[in-house]
């Protein structure tokens, strides 16, 4: 019996050995498993992996990481933004009403159109429901025409918006019928658009000479923007104010004139997107030479469009609702949209859009008719992806905001003098 004992505890020591033995080796296990795996999640989460790159990774290595986003990456994923007078523009432009023409029935923005003797044409219309108080001298931008500003449904409503302040509408059409660019020569005498609207004013006056003495502003937008900054410092026919839309003074304009405190009022209506030609940066710089000769100015941004379904049947009248959902339907599904719903991407830039938007054969038949909305509205939709981008196109917002601080602007100087 003696015998026996200290194999039975040698025995038991073995089985105690290799039972701390597999426990260890488990624990083990399961201890670096666990490692690997939160590792490799935190280090897929974009919100930890710089924590896991710190711990593992030496700060000079981090460092030539860090690249800082160029303005073009920041303004990708845009953010709402608050600026001054936001909340009240928004309620502004959402319940702005026209008295002079239904909107949503855009052929009945009725015009006139007269060619003057030097080969002039004007197309004007004068309000219906209220008196003219003055007269807003529109110029186009590149590549688009004095018929547009009548027949396209944004620059309908500045439109409809200065009728129904007592504005009567002259629009212009550049001289240059290629580009369809406005000259930007200083001297106004070699600069072959300045002559051609003073001309044309000369011969609308002796039509409707009642409205020589009415206060003349303009309206300009990029490169008609430019070419109203230098209008602004003719004397023949003085402008009481400007509005700059999407577009600068000249800078030998600005230096020269401005400067000299012979310049009128402007305003300008920029887009936030825009960070390189009428950039926000640039509009300040071009205000503080203005507040310096204490020179009236103001600057109303216009933010980039929340996508949502109805916004395409908001904005263009003859798109309905369901083609309208539709559309955002695809923005959505191709990923063109961030998590505040504004474009990811410049339409002029990339083109994706234009294959997912704009198929050229499509197979589901029971959506015939909302692509022959669509291929019917290529035009419309093309232009207001540009507007819903928000950096250089053409957007009624704000416009009737502008055009009333003018109105106020002159009412304030007659009361003073």
């Amino acid at each position: 019996m003696c015998q026996k004992e200290p194999r039975k505890r040698s025995r038991s020591s073995t089985r105690r050995l290799r039972y701390v033995r597999c426990v260890s080796f488990f624990m083990l296990g399961f201890f670096s498993s666990t490692i690997t795996f939160l590792i490799t999640f935190y280090a897929t989460s974009n919100a930890l992996s710089n924590i896991i790159s710190s711990i593992f990774f030496s700060n000079s290595y981090n460092s030539e990481l860090q690249v800082p986003l160029s303005p073009r990456d920041a303004i990708k994923n845009y953010q709402p933004r608050d600026f001054l007078g936001k909340r009240k523009s928004i309620n502004y432009d959402y319940h702005l009403r026209y008295n002079d023409f239904n909107y949503r029935k855009p052929e009945t923005l009725t015009y006139k159109s007269r060619t003057y003797s030097n080969n002039t044409e004007i197309l004007f219309r004068f309000p219906k429901t209220t008196a003219i108080t003055a007269l807003l001298l529109i110029f186009h931008s590149c590549k688009h025409s004095a018929y547009e500003w009548f027949h396209t449904p944004e620059r309908q409503r500045i439109i409809g918006a200065a009728l129904d302040l007592g504005y009567a509408c002259l629009v212009f059409q550049s001289t240059d019928k290629i580009t369809k660019c406005w000259s930007n020569d200083v001297d106004l005498y070699q600069n072959k658009d300045i002559q051609m609207v003073l001309k044309g004013l000369e011969e609308f006056y002796k039509e409707y000479p009642q409205l020589v003495s009415v206060p003349r502003y303009t309206f300009g937008v990029s490169s008609g923007g430019i070419f109203s900054s230098i209008l602004a410092i003719n004397q023949q026919y003085r402008i009481q104010g400007q509005i700059i839309f999407i577009s600068i003074i000249l800078p030998e304009i600005l230096y020269t004139y401005v400067k000299a405190q012979n310049y009128p009022p402007t305003v300008w209506i920029h887009m936030l997107r825009d960070v390189e030609f009428a950039s926000e940066t640039r509009i300040k710089a071009s205000k503080q030479i203005f507040m310096e000769q204490n020179i009236p100015c103001n600057n109303f941004p216009i933010e980039p469009l929340q996508v949502k379904p109805t916004i395409f049947s908001e904005r263009v009248p003859t798109i309905d609702s369901e083609t309208s959902y539709f559309l955002y339907y695809l923005l959505l599904r191709n990923q063109w949209l961030n998590t505040h719903t504004y474009l990811l991407y410049n339409p002029r830039r990339k083109f994706a859009w234009q294959d997912f938007l704009f198929p050229q054969i499509e197979q589901n038949h029971t959506r015939a008719r909302i692509f022959k909305s669509i291929n019917d509205h290529k035009n419309e939709i093309s232009e207001f992806l540009n507007t819903i981008y928000g950096e250089h196109e053409i957007s009624y917002e704000r416009s009737s905001e502008a055009l009333n601080w003018f109105k106020e602007l002159f009412t304030s100087s007659v009361k003073k003098t």
